[in-house]
């Protein structure tokens, strides 16, 4: 079964503290904050995913498309066609 790339923010939080590791693997420059959610995808489930999202830009509902890593998959905004 193949899942829809794209989705709406469902909810979301920011990690303060780094993962257990492994299975997560920090930079070489050391852990940083980062934003993870649930992506609800477009006739399809809710997703974990990391945003690659500024964390002064996250809202619920924004659009987002899901991106699969080697890891917890990752997502990034939408544009929006103007």
């Amino acid at each position: 079964m193949t899942l829809p790339a794209e989705g709406v923010l469902w909810t979301w939080t920011v990690q303060r503290f780094a993962p257990k590791s492994p299975p997560y693997v920090p930079p070489g420059d050391g852990f940083r904050p980062f934003a993870l959610g649930y992506v609800e995808l477009d006739g399809g489930p809710r997703v974990a995913a990391v945003l690659d999202v500024p964390e002064t830009g996250v809202h619920i509902g924004m659009r987002l498309r899901v991106e699969e890593t080697t890891g917890v998959p990752h997502a990034k905004p939408v544009e929006e066609e103007q």
